[in-house]
């Protein structure tokens, strides 16, 4: 027998709802015989179905991200993509840099002319931030370039060998701005009401020559300096849009008739795979202390996501009729933590394991399943210092598993909407707390079935 799910916001108050009889008859003692009872008694449960729950850090700075559903665009295959990179400087908490590579230039003058460039002008990198994603305070900003190349490096890729070369002997250039420059500025074509915005940094003009003539990659590390806590999100490659990537533009003739340059990231090195590392993002510091005591914690710059893997009971869903489910997870308070009375929005996201997934549950929280967008479990606005329990609706995921072979165990990925932007962190107890009353539990509202009444 399948399971019938009646799934819609029904108050956990009500515990009954009281149904008349189908049939209009001369006597009363006929209808128990018709229907055999007039009500349906809603009932109120709590199931230990968590078989393993774990935290995992460290998606934040492997390349261009599979990042969490909200923070994403999705290609033509399916697949999840960056849509944002993090440049952030909070003078309290975290640092956290760029590393954009362009590993071919353009070396002749045009695609008509093929003499070899020999001097350029209006040499810059182009980028686009969104004011809306971003964190610019009052007072005066700089952002700096740096060349963190290594030529003799067959992958340098590596975070702690990238993030020793923010050196002044590799310094390329600066930008000093301020807050009303960056939102004063437009994106040629894109209307005033949208939140993007161009932002632009000079190369200088020798130095750019110098990389085209020596056919030298160009490897630019992206840091801010502030004496405010200042973060920005730019448009990442893998968005897709040539005219809001990242780029790098110079001008190799005086003909006005002549193009500039326009060069796209691009990555011809030894990881894999090669388009995710366009972009890479270095988490330089961060001081949001993990709790590291086998809590579940979702957010914070490093990107921290839970996975917790269930099974229900396929007893009992035969046997009822769900009308309401939520996961119920007990915060831990973090009143000292950076940021804790700033909400963040928290959100479970359905991840169903199959074969290559089923005993890698870092790797389930990394590639979250394209295929179930569609199931957008309601999130929660926390705060870090918050406490008691949460109650997160699940009754989607449970909608989209009753078609399922309930003998496999499901997943629900906790993650923050928040991530590699807002240093929160909340954090639940788990399966290991010594208090049982404080571990993960699903909590059902149901009717059960009854048999042998006339619908």
């Amino acid at each position: 027998m399948s399971l019938r799910l009646i799934l819609r916001s029904v108050p956990l108050a009500a515990i009954a709802i009281v149904a008349a009889c189908s049939e209009r008859l001369d006597t009363s003692s006929t209808c128990p015989v018709l229907c055999t009872s007039n009500a349906l008694v809603f009932k109120d449960t709590t199931f230990d179905v968590v078989q393993f729950d774990s935290a995992y850090t460290g998606f934040t700075g492997v390349g261009e991200r599979w990042p969490a559903p909200g923070l994403a665009t999705q290609d033509v295959n399916g697949f999840l993509y960056e849509t944002y990179f993090p440049v952030v400087n909070r003078t309290d908490s975290v640092d956290i840099r760029q590393i954009l590579r362009f590993d071919t230039l353009s070396t002749v003058v045009s695609l008509t002319d093929t003499t070899p460039i020999t001097a350029v002008t209006a040499s810059k990198l182009l980028l686009v931030v969104d004011t809306s994603r971003s964190s610019i305070p009052p007072g005066t900003h700089q952002l700096s370039l740096y060349d963190v190349d290594d030529a003799t490096a067959t992958d340098d890729t590596s975070a702690a060998v990238l993030a020793t070369r923010f050196t002044p002997g590799r310094l390329i250039s600066t930008r000093v701005f301020k807050r009303e420059e960056v939102y004063g500025d437009t994106i040629p074509g894109s209307g005033a009401a949208v939140t993007i915005r161009s932002f632009t940094v000079d190369i200088p003009d020798s130095v750019m020559l110098r990389f085209i003539k020596s056919a030298k990659r160009v490897r630019l590390g992206l840091r801010i300096t502030s004496s405010a806590s200042l973060a920005l999100r730019f448009v990442a490659p893998s968005v897709r849009a040539p005219d809001l990537t990242p780029r790098i533009s110079y001008d190799a003739s005086p003909d006005t008739a002549v193009k500039p340059w326009v060069i796209q990231t691009q990555y011809r090195g030894t990881a894999s795979p090669q388009d995710r590392y366009r972009a890479q993002t270095l988490v330089l510091r961060d001081r949001t202390v993990p709790l590291n005591d086998g809590s579940l914690e979702a957010g914070g710059m490093v990107g921290v996501r839970s996975v917790l893997r269930l099974k229900i009971p396929r007893s009992f869903l035969d046997t009822v009729t769900i009308v309401r489910a939520s996961l119920d997870l007990t915060q831990r308070p973090q009143r000292t933590a950076p940021g804790a009375t700033e909400g963040v929005r928290v959100r479970l996201r359905i991840g169903i394991a199959g074969p290559a997934l089923l005993g890698d549950p870092r790797r389930l929280a990394e590639v979250l399943d394209p295929t179930l967008e569609g199931v957008q479990l309601p999130s929660l606005r926390l705060m870090v210092a918050d406490s008691g329990v949460k109650a997160f609706e699940v009754g989607g995921a449970l909608e989209r598993w009753v078609a399922q072979d309930t003998s496999v165990a499901t997943n629900f990925i906790l993650y923050s909407e928040g991530e590699t932007l807002q240093e929160q962190r909340p954090a639940f107890f788990s399966t290991r707390a010594a208090n049982r009353a404080l571990r993960p539990r699903l909590r059902v509202t149901y009717t059960t079935r009854r048999e042998g009444a006339i619908p």
